[in-house]
């Protein structure tokens, strides 16, 4: 196929992408023109080839989560008819390789092989800064308000693993965070009050398939699930919340809203930071709204609306 342009992240999981694109290139077979492959030099630089590329009907992501996320972004930064995205997974997590049925380089060659495609949906994220609104688009998630991020180090996830380094850099985080003052709004209904974080999630499953962020959550139903957590203390933060998320029971604690929409806007004093999809994006005031079906990705061969499982750790 000449018609994919390979975008590969040396750099990401330890230089990991390096290998996977080697054993990526064995298991396809067949020569690939370097013409078509690029490696990314720089935080947001997937996002860049991918929107000014020209000519290609497939974008192939060889990386995790955080290079899946800024092609994404690239992509939706194009004007229709849209490039599809193909996912070579190499990252801790791949929680958006896993919600296309990837799970390996194997599962990656057979849906470039078939050339089968899944319309999936985005969350579309604009904050305010300057004056001026700025757009990303997420998979997964956007959370507002408590977030892993702060705490986060790469030597985690090498020695712990996607799992192990969430617990961790959580557990530190709690220490440290106070809850803001929120503002929500869902499809015009409002929540104020303390907030400790504003889940919205598109999929179900996120932190490498160990946390059941918002249960129930499709990634094709055109809506979205939100989960409004009020301020409690550490505590029950420690013993119960995170937990409960883990599982997904957290939806029915007495701290928690749990409900959908399909605009979801979140101001809140002091600003609270954003995270999408694992990825920092700066803080409030930010609006989430749905994308309907609008990303196409190649995917293996499986049953018309059989929705892959995910791994759980």
């Amino acid at each position: 196929m000449n018609n994919i342009l390979y975008i590969i992240n040396p750099a990401g999981n330890g230089g990991a992408g390096l290998k996977v694109w080697e054993a990526f290139q064995s298991a396809w077979a067949e020569p690939i023109d370097p013409v078509h492959v690029v490696f990314t030099e720089r935080p947001g630089h997937a996002r860049e080839i991918a929107a000014k590329c020209d000519d290609c009907e497939i974008l192939a992501a060889v990386g995790g989560d955080g290079t899946v996320g800024e092609i994404i972004s690239g992509i939706m930064d194009r004007p229709e008819p849209r490039p599809r995205l193909a996912i070579i997974p190499c990252g801790t997590g791949n929680d958006v390789a896993q919600n296309a049925g990837i799970f390996s380089v194997a599962d990656a060659v057979a849906a470039l092989r078939n050339g089968n495609s899944r319309a999936f949906d985005l969350i579309r994220v604009d904050r305010q800064i300057d004056g001026q609104v700025e757009c990303r688009h997420a998979f997964l998630f956007g959370n507002t308000g408590f977030s892993s991020i702060p705490k986060m180090q790469p030597w985690m996830k090498r020695l712990l693993g996607a799992t192990g380094a969430y617990y961790l850099a959580t557990f530190l985080q709690v220490l440290a965070y106070r809850a803001p003052h929120m503002t929500v709004r869902i499809d015009g209904q409002e929540y104020i009050g303390q907030t400790y974080m504003v889940i919205t999630g598109n999929a179900e499953w996120a932190a490498g398939g160990c946390m059941r962020i918002c249960p129930g959550a499709r990634t094709d139903d055109g809506e979205l699930n939100v989960a409004i957590i009020s301020q409690a203390s550490i505590y029950r933060i420690v013993t119960q919340l995170f937990s409960s998320i883990a599982k997904g029971t957290h939806i029915n604690l007495p701290e928690v809203e749990y409900l959908t929409g399909r605009k979801i806007e979140v101001h809140s004093e002091p600003p609270a930071l954003l995270d999408l999809d694992g990825e920092g994006f700066g803080t409030t005031p930010v609006t989430f709204s749905i994308c309907p079906l609008a990303l196409e990705v190649m995917c293996p061969a499986k049953p018309q609306g059989e929705t892959p499982p995910m791994v759980v750790a």
